[in-house]
């Protein structure tokens, strides 16, 4: 578990709850319960119901890996601590001039403006993720007309770009020196760490982020707390929950970028 929260995406995320809460107390008090008495106190009311409802959520900016179907419990979570508090808070301010249906009304409100919340985010982050893939393709192209793309402009920067290797183990204990540049991705298993190429897999005697200082200068770069990869070898990218993303590799597999390195990832990329 980290130690630190995810602050900006914490707070961003803040901000969207607390939004469709104004949202949900505005449409359905102005339908409902449009005399009922106001005091300027209840400016507050999203405030606070913002931050409760949030508070299922930290695990999600707590723990940096989380699966996907976790990622969907922790938010499904939220989104029931959200009606729960909305339709209890509308009540408790407006019951009488709500009525039950006003209340049933609330509830839909709420999980409208939460789905119309995703599906935006969903879709930014897509048409992101789309630039970035063009991105890719033209940096590829480049290369193979024997020009130098944009990740190896970004190495150069970085220090020597001259190919180092790294001592790896194979099948059988074999020992061989690998060029950094041909590993698509590190990845730590416990306290190994495996090396992968197109065709093999190996074992690598040295730590994640002894690995990532010497990779630096041949573009390997970290996703995740568990994960190096390539950033030469990265054919393309797609969105995941909780604005992630999966780097697709040469091999067929996908890498998970976690939220926390993913800026750094499309930083470098465009």
């Amino acid at each position: 578990m980290k130690k630190n929260v995810n602050i900006s995406a914490f707070f961003r995320d803040l901000f969207l709850v607390e939004t469709e809460c104004v949202l949900s107390f505005a449409v359905i008090g102005t339908i409902f319960a449009r005399d009922a008495a106001i005091s300027y106190a209840h400016i507050f009311v999203p405030l606070v119901l913002g931050v409760i409802c949030m508070l299922p959520c930290l695990p999600v900016y707590l723990i940096e890996n989380m699966t996907i179907p976790q990622v969907i419990v922790q938010r499904s979570a939220e989104l029931a601590v959200l009606e729960a508090v909305c339709v209890w808070t509308a009540n408790f301010l407006a019951g009488g001039f709500l009525g039950r249906i006003g209340l049933w009304a609330v509830a839909a409100s709420v999980l409208i403006f939460d789905a119309i919340s995703y599906l935006a985010a969903y879709f930014l982050e897509k048409a992101e993720s789309e630039r970035l893939n063009k991105k890719l393709l033209e940096l590829a192209q480049k290369n193979s007309d024997g020009g130098t793309s944009g990740t190896e402009t970004c190495a150069q920067n970085d220090g020597d770009t001259k190919a180092s290797t790294i001592e790896a183990f194979g099948d059988q204990n074999r020992r061989a020196q690998i060029p950094i540049a041909e590993i698509l991705y590190f990845e730590a298993d416990a306290e190994q760490v495996f090396a992968y190429t197109e065709k093999e897999i190996f074992q690598v005697h040295q730590r994640l982020y002894q690995v990532e200082t010497l990779g630096g200068a041949a573009g390997i770069i970290r996703v995740s707390k568990s994960h190096l990869v390539n950033l030469r070898k990265i054919q393309s990218v797609r969105t995941a929950l909780n604005s992630r993303l999966y780097a697709k590799m040469p091999n067929g597999e996908e890498v998970l970028v976690s939220r926390k390195y993913a800026p750094a990832l499309k930083e470098r990329i465009a």
